[in-house]
């Protein structure tokens, strides 16, 4: 199934997780992010069952310090 991750096209199997998506994108560190889709924020203990579907759009943001 297509979804687009931080404005990406991705090609994922149907019925994915978020942590599934996650472990897909190597390059992310599951801590201090937040997961949002269709603008939805979704807890972290709700990416192991939270299935991402067709067309849906995910944003990945890291929390990072500022002054």
């Amino acid at each position: 199934m297509n979804i687009t991750i931080n404005g990406q096209a991705n090609d994922m199997p149907q019925n994915s997780t978020i942590a599934e998506v996650l472990q897909h994108i190597k390059q992310i560190q599951t801590g201090g992010i937040a997961v949002a889709i269709n603008d939805t924020v979704v807890p972290k203990g709700k990416w192991a069952t939270s299935q991402v579907a067709e067309g849906d759009k995910i944003l990945i943001i890291k929390a990072s310090q500022g002054g």
